[in-house]
């Protein structure tokens, strides 16, 4: 029988213990770049969403016709309905609202400027802001008397869990300011 050299035999555990560091360090970086794709990706879908919508409300604000929402028998003002197919990751996508702003995830309604705005942000990733032109004015509805009204006090909408969503976009107006009414209402204070 062969004997073995003690120096290659002693060795073996040093060669074990650097394959398993090189394999451990590849895994991790994969890990990593998965995790930063997947944050990329949704965060991609959302803005693609988002650019929708805000090209199919400018054609509203542009020619569409508003409703009094005081007013009880006014006819319906320009509607559109926008389909968001919301990824697993997300935490919110909210209209007119920063819900986070003290970054706690603890989400709260209101306003935040004049509602000109899209507030998202995904699991892992920052919180990313859109600002609007000052004619997008998002206001959260509420179904009250058999019509949607502005929810009052006025506060935006917030998305905040995924799945598929048609929200229903309604051009309105109040005292001849002119709002983006969302026929939905988040059931947050």
């Amino acid at each position: 029988m062969r004997k073995l050299n003690s120096y290659a035999a002693d060795m073996i555990p040093i060669r074990l213990i650097v394959s398993i560091a090189i394999i451990s360090a590849i895994m991790v970086m994969f890990a990593f770049a998965y995790t930063n794709l997947r944050i990329n990706l949704s965060e991609g879908s959302i803005e693609s969403d988002l650019e929708y919508l805000e090209s199919s409300l400018l054609n509203v604000i542009a020619s569409g016709v508003t409703r009094d929402v005081d007013e009880v028998d006014a006819s319906d003002g320009t509607k559109r309905l926008i389909s968001f197919d919301v990824p697993d990751n997300v935490i919110y996508i909210s209209f007119g609202v920063d819900p986070d702003i003290n970054n706690n995830q603890v989400l709260k309604s209101g306003l935040f400027e004049s509602g000109n705005n899209i507030f998202y942000r995904v699991s892992g990733g920052s919180k990313k802001v859109i600002w609007l032109d000052s004619e997008y004015k998002f206001r959260e509805g509420i179904f009250s008397n058999d019509k949607w009204t502005i929810n009052n006090p006025s506060q935006g909408y917030i998305i905040r869990s995924p799945g598929k969503y048609d929200i229903v976009f309604e051009f309105v107006e109040r005292f001849n300011e002119k709002y983006i009414l969302i026929l939905e209402n988040d059931n947050i204070s």
